[in-house]
């Protein structure tokens, strides 16, 4: 009821809606908002409100009013609300903006020292009269304590599994260090590397449990800061990518496939010594799926070789995991350079 007030509320005193226009929403809330169209009546109103609201305007996702209840969050106005108040993520407002649809989602965080407190996020986009997003009204409702501590339970889980994981690296780099053989080392720190994977993608789905998706633009944009700066050759990898929700469990196949494909690019596309640029694209379609690529300006496959049928143990990953999401592989080489796309299904 409060959520549905608050837009009401706004929408007349802010928007300039047409009499009559929002008695749908004001019987829905049961409440009679009194023809308020006064905005400073209106946010002293919703001051006193206990749900934290707030009103971001302008491309920038800036905090143009935080009511009492979201000040006492660390959400001030002038400020990006999402950089205060980190439960609520870039990628739902980029949503509502997109769709012009009201969004959803709950996820845990206020930005204070208690990490353990959960929200029912909303994001309703206000329309002006020509059908132009002028505002986004965001508010946010602690869930019940019943659901935190599922929710706590599900984090203890995954960080005991964070552990095992990173334990498992270590063991592999106490293995690498004590064997002689050359083969035997490179195959270690390849097993090591795509562990080290793995945990860097659990570690970024950690904090999201209860969303149950990760935007997978960010963590694109993450995992090929830490390729480059780890892969051999001086290359740098270039990152474009739309904002995209991605279930959790689809994030790890997904980093593997990247970390391949990037680490083919980097291992092989350009001659010994030369420095190269490999461009990793991730497009949303507008059926809600995918399209990643890998495109390097290297010399091109060798005569002959298809990666479908490539018997590489990194090739052989990439084909394994984009079966697992659904997807399907793509190469277009030429002696200019090699095209590698995955196109994934909505999820």
């Amino acid at each position: 009821m409060a959520h549905i007030m608050a837009v009401t509320a706004f929408r007349n005193a802010e928007f300039g809606t047409e009499p009559g226009a929002d008695r749908a929403d004001s019987d829905v809330a049961g409440a009679d908002l009194g023809g308020i169209d006064d905005p400073a009546m209106l946010r002293c109103l919703l001051d006193q409100m206990p749900t934290p609201t707030a009103l971001i305007e302008g491309e920038d996702d800036r905090c143009t009013f935080a009511n009492a209840a979201f000040r006492a969050l660390g959400a001030v106005a002038g400020a990006g609300l999402t950089e205060r108040f980190p439960a609520l993520s870039l990628s739902l407002l980029a949503e509502a903006r997109r769709t012009g649809q009201p969004q959803r989602n709950r996820a845990a965080g206020d930005g204070s020292t208690d990490g353990e407190r959960f929200w029912d996020l909303r994001v309703t986009p206000m329309l002006g009269v020509n059908g132009v997003i002028r505002a986004l009204i965001v508010t946010a409702e602690e869930t019940p304590e019943s659901m935190a501590d599922h929710d706590r339970r599900l984090r203890d889980v995954s960080h005991r599994l964070k552990n095992t994981l990173q334990l498992v690296s270590s063991l592999l780099t106490l293995q690498t260090l004590s064997s002689k053989d050359p083969e035997v080392r490179r195959a270690l720190q390849s097993a090591g590397g795509r562990v080290g994977i793995v945990t860097q993608a659990h570690q970024r789905t950690h904090g999201v449990l209860r969303a149950g998706t990760v935007d997978i633009a960010i963590h694109l944009s993450e995992l090929c800061q830490e390729l480059e700066a780890i892969l051999p050759g001086a290359h740098r990898i270039q990152v474009t990518a739309d904002a995209m929700e991605m279930p959790m469990d689809s994030v790890i196949p997904f980093s593997l496939i990247v970390s391949e494909l990037v680490g083919n690019a980097a291992r092989h596309a350009f001659p010994p010594g030369a420095h190269g640029t490999i461009d990793v694209r991730l497009n949303r379609g507008s059926d809600g799926g995918g399209r990643l690529e890998v495109v390097d300006g290297g010399t091109g496959l060798p005569p002959g070789m298809d990666l479908a049928r490539a018997t590489s143990l990194g090739l052989k990953v990439v084909r394994a995991f984009v079966g697992q999401l659904r997807g399907k592989l793509t190469v277009d080489s030429s002696p200019y350079g090699t095209r590698v796309t995955v196109e994934f299904p909505p999820a």
